[in-house]
C-alpha cells in the first residue's frame, strides 16, 4: 500500500466577518475533499504543540516525523539545499528576501512587490560586492533567495536583519553569543546590508521597475542563519522510498537533505496530481506541497484563497479511486489567517482516507467540522508512525 500526503500550505484560517464568520475552507465549493472526509477519518493536528507559531520548514520536519527541537538549525541551510547549493561544514547560510526600503532603510515591502523578473541581474550585481569574505548570493523563486558566507571564523549565532513587518527599519545584525566569530559575522552582515542598498537602489533593473510603476528591489533582508543539519535518511528511518513535489526551495531542501526524490512542482493543479501518480511508480511515499493558500493568506486575500481551494479540489478528485487500496492524508501545515497575514499557532484540520480507516460522521472538510472526527487531536510528529501502522509496516513493540 502506498501513502500520499497532500499538504495545503497555510490552508487553515480563522472565521472572517465578510464571509459570515466562516473560513475560506468552509465557504469554498470542494466536493471531492468533502467526499474524502465522509469516507475517511478526521481530526485536528497540532504541528508542534497547541498555540505554537511555526514556519513551514519546522512544520514539514514535524509532519515527516523529525523533531524540530532536535534537527532544526535554521532556515538558511534548508533553503540553500532546496536550490541546489552544496554547503561545507564551515558555511553559514541565510534565507534572503528581495525587499523595498526607503533611503533611511525603512521597510516598504518585504517582498519587493513579489518581484518575478530581473532577479538574475540583481543577483549578479550582489555577487560583485566586496565584504571581505567569500560569499554566494543566489536568487530563488520570486522574491526569495539565499546568502551563504564561506570560510573559517564564522558563526550562525547572529540575529536577523528582516524585521518581519513593514514601516520599521531594517534590523542591525547582532551577535547572539559572546564570541569573536559571532561578532565578526554580525559585522559582515551589516556591511553586506549597506553595500546591497548602494548597488541595487539605482540599478537599471530597479530604474525600469520604477518606470513601470513597480516597487524597487533595493534591499536584501536576511533571516534564519544556520549550518547544515545532519538527518537520518528517510529510507533508513522508515524503510520506504519517499518523494517530495514542491515549488518552494525550503520544502525541496528538507526533502533533499532527507535523501528523498525531489520533483519540481508543475503550475497546473491537474498536472501536479499526475506528478504524484508518476512518483508513486518509483516510491511508496509521496508528499505534495501546495503553496498557494499560504500566499493568499499572507496577502490577506480570502477570495483568492477560496478560488485556490476550489481549483485544487478538482485535482483531489483524482484520488477518489486511489484510496480504495492506498492511503491519502490531506492536511494544512499551519494556519495563515487572512486577517493576520502571517502564521498563527491554531490547530489545523486533517483527514485520512484509505481502505481500512475507521470512518467517522464528518461529512465536510473544514477547521470546525473535523472537531467531531474519530481521529480526535494528534501531534504531527506521530503522523508517520500512524500511517506506517495503517499500512502494516511497523515492527511490534514488546512480546
Amino acid at each position: 500500500m502506498k501513502i500520499v500526503f497532500i499538504v495545503f500550505d497555510g490552508l487553515a484560517d480563522r472565521p472572517i466577518k465578510e464571509l459570515g464568520n466562516k473560513t475560506p475552507l468552509e465557504v469554498a465549493d470542494k466536493p471531492n475533499l468533502d467526499k474524502l472526509a465522509k469516507r475517511g477519518i478526521n481530526g485536528l493536528l497540532d504541528i508542534i504543540s497547541p498555540g505554537k507559531r511555526i514556519g513551514s520548514d519546522v512544520a514539514h520536519l514535524s509532519i515527516l516525523g523529525y523533531d524540530p527541537y532536535k534537527y532544526y538549525t535554521g532556515r538558511g541551510p534548508l533553503e540553500a539545499s532546496g536550490i541546489g547549493l552544496e554547503l561545507n561544514s564551515d558555511d553559514v547560510a541565510f534565507r534572503a528576501n528581495f525587499a523595498t526600503v526607503s533611503e533611511d532603510f525603512t521597510v516598504i515591502d518585504r517582498r519587493a512587490g513579489r518581484i518575478s523578473e530581473g532577479t538574475e541581474e540583481l543577483e549578479k550585481a550582489i555577487n560583485e560586492i566586496d565584504i571581505g569574505v567569500d560569499f554566494i548570493f543566489k536568487a530563488s523563486v520570486a522574491h526569495r533567495g539565499v546568502l551563504v558566507l564561506r570560510g573559517k571564523g564564522l558563526s550562525d549565532k547572529v540575529s536577523d536583519t528582516d524585521p518581519h513587518e513593514v514601516g520599521v527599519k531594517v534590523m542591525e545584525a547582532k551577535p547572539l553569543e559572546n564570541t569573536a566569530e559571532a561578532k565578526r559575522t554580525a559585522e559582515i552582515i551589516n556591511e553586506f546590508t549597506r553595500k546591497v542598498y548602494e548597488v541595487l537602489n539605482n540599478h537599471r533593473v530597479n530604474v525600469e521597475r520604477v518606470r513601470k510603476g513597480k516597487l524597487k528591489a533595493n534591499m536584501i533582508l536576511l533571516r534564519g542563519a544556520g549550518r547544515t543539519p545532519c538527518f537520518e535518511p528517510f529510507k533508513e528511518r522508515y524503510g520506504i522510498n519517499g518523494a517530495c513535489i514542491a515549488k518552494t526551495a525550503i520544502i525541496k531542501g528538507i526533502a533533499r537533505l532527507l535523501g528523498m526524490e525531489v520533483i519540481d512542482s508543475r503550475e497546473d493543479f491537474m498536472e501536479r496530481g499526475k506528478q504524484v501518480f508518476e512518483a508513486l511508480e518509483r516510491n511508496d511515499f509521496v508528499l505534495l506541497n501546495i503553496k498557494e493558500p499560504d500566499e493568499a493568506g499572507h496577502d490577506g486575500n480570502y477570495e483568492r484563497k477560496i478560488k485556490i481551494i476550489e481549483e485544487a479540489d478538482k485535482m483531489i478528485g483524482m484520488f477518489l479511486d486511489y484510496v480504495e487500496e492506498n492511503y491519502l492524508v490531506v492536511l494544512s501545515d499551519h494556519t495563515t489567517p487572512v486577517s493576520f497575514r502571517d502564521h498563527t499557532g491554531d490547530e489545523v484540520p486533517i483527514l485520512i482516507a484509505g481502505p481500512e480507516v475507521r470512518s467517522d460522521d464528518v461529512t465536510t472538510f473544514s477547521e470546525r467540522s473535523v472537531y467531531k472526527g474519530y481521529l480526535n487531536r494528534i501531534r504531527a510528529l506521530d503522523l508517520m508512525t500512524y500511517m506506517l501502522n495503517l499500512t502494516n509496516r511497523l515492527e511490534k513493540y514488546g512480546a
